[in-house]
């Protein structure tokens, strides 16, 4: 592998990176590389040439669904907090990979265009929404988008960066089905409304998130998908797993979908609650429950 310097003429990079500090869980070890491009070409850059070179690497946007190891991880995390940018573009907004879904819905409502409703309180940044294609139970991301720049895996050499419909790609539920490519920048076409209509419908969302959901707590939003005609959250509750705790680790007592960090939770604490959580629900009902948590492996 050539000096880890050679990368950091492509974007800025901090060695032995707490990645704790960068997921909502405020678990894991610290990463060899962190990484921060400013800019989706910049960030092209630093994939091709970490490809090039066989550097293993993996994105993190907010860490909102991500379980990082305890041990740490070799190679190259990179983090897309420094691309926030959110630009007008005629009828919709285009955003780069890091701009935060917060930012999005507010800017979206001040220049009075309608779709995003449903991401009101929701963290995490752009690249990773459309990635997994958040959303609510019956509407994603992926739904308001016109096109997505993406950065391809090196199967056509000389072809990194390509421009794709929805279509093109076929995202499913919780699934924006990119097989290894990785979000730059995304252009949203957006319904163009009142923005007292749009902001009366974002608290309303807001009000129901906040009864049903908790909101104060570090945790890394819903840990699994929910299955066809039936709820995630139900099913947990339902096998008597609402409150159970591993260390520091504990399914929410407010909403069963939920895995908070009480305090101290390791990811072993995590690994652990989740596979009695899910032993116990098939056991129970017959379903495997199918994880929304993206949870990194250990170092060998």
């Amino acid at each position: 592998m050539p000096s880890p310097e050679t990368y950091a003429e492509i974007a800025p990079m901090r060695r032995d990176e707490p990645l704790s500090q960068w997921t909502t869980l405020r678990i894991g070890g610290n990463a060899e590389m962190f990484f921060e491009p400013h800019r989706p070409e910049k960030l092209a850059d630093l994939l091709t040439a970490l490809e090039k070179d066989d550097v293993p690497w993996r994105m993190l946007g907010a860490g909102a669904n991500t379980l990082p190891p305890d041990g740490g991880v070799a190679g190259a995390i990179i983090h897309t907090g420094n691309m926030r940018r959110i630009f007008r573009d005629g009828d919709g907004l285009r955003a780069w990979a890091g701009a935060t879904l917060p930012s999005l819905v507010h800017t979206a409502h001040g220049v009075g265009l309608a779709g995003f409703e449903s991401l009101v309180g929701v963290p995490g940044h752009v690249g990773g929404a459309i990635a997994m294609n958040a959303g609510s139970a019956d509407w994603g991301i992926w739904d308001e988008v016109y096109n997505v720049v993406l950065w391809m895996p090196g199967e056509r050499e000389g072809l990194k960066m390509e421009e794709f419909t929805p279509e093109q790609i076929g995202p499913k539920y919780r699934d924006g089905n990119l097989n290894g490519a990785v979000v730059l920048e995304v252009h949203f076409h957006l319904e163009p409304q009142p923005p007292k209509v749009i902001k009366d419908r974002q608290d309303d969302i807001l009000q129901r998130k906040n009864k049903s959901q908790p909101v104060s707590i570090s945790s890394a939003g819903c840990a699994y998908k929910n299955p066809p005609g039936d709820s995630a959250g139900r099913l947990v509750e339902a096998a008597g797993m609402k409150g159970f705790q591993v260390g520091g680790a504990q399914i929410s007592e407010l909403h069963a979908n939920f895995v908070l960090n009480r305090g101290g939770a390791t990811a072993a604490d995590v690994r652990s609650l989740i596979a009695q959580v899910e032993e116990r629900v098939e056991s129970e009902s017959g379903i495997r429950l199918e994880r929304e948590l993206v949870i990194w492996p250990e170092p060998l």
